[in-house]
């Protein structure tokens, strides 16, 4: 069992997060947040991870080609040597294929499923976004409208204050 980083305890008393110190978080978050924004150092240890998997894995190939081989030799010679069944390989690969296509088709058709879904919201959220918008403009137009009206009679009171006053001056001038 390896080592707990420094800043974390190894007992478990319920709560791990009790067992950091706030210095201790305050360190990974800066060290994360370095190692996000170097972008190079971060393909350098993706490379040296994908090199140490494609190694382990030749790693095991090569473990069981050499045990194969111990067996083959371990063997006496007139064992007959196991040839491989090319029918079972085919029908294999040809169910995985089947499978394989049956699965894609069940995908392309709920992914069209989720497009025609997708497609009914849009339209149905352009529609109610158009209703709304001609009611707003509506509503709008009718408020514009009693404004002129409500000008309109107010001018034509002031014209006739106006007149009155004007019939009241020349009255008055004349006498």
């Amino acid at each position: 069992m390896p080592s707990p980083p420094s800043g974390i305890s190894s007992r478990s008393h319920g709560n791990d997060r009790s067992d950091f110190c706030s210095h201790d978080m305050n360190n990974l978050k800066q060290l994360a947040a370095n190692w996000q924004n170097n972008g190079q150092h971060m393909k350098t240890i993706r490379a040296e991870m994908l090199k140490q998997d494609v190694l382990s894995r030749v790693d095991k190939i090569t473990g069981l080609m050499n045990s194969d081989c111990k067996k083959a030799n371990g063997t006496s010679e007139h064992e007959p040597v196991e040839r491989l069944n090319w029918d079972e390989v085919y029908e294999v690969s040809a169910n995985v294929m089947d499978l394989y296509t049956k699965d894609v088709d069940e995908c392309l058709s709920e992914l069209e499923k989720f497009y025609r879904k997708q497609y009914l919201w849009q339209e149905a959220a352009f529609t109610i976004d158009s209703h709304r918008g001609a009611a707003r403009i509506g509503a709008a137009e009718t408020w514009v409208i009693e404004k002129e009206l409500h000008l309109e009679s107010k001018r034509q009171e002031l014209s006739s204050s106006a007149q009155i006053i004007k019939k009241t001056l020349e009255g008055l001038s004349r006498r």
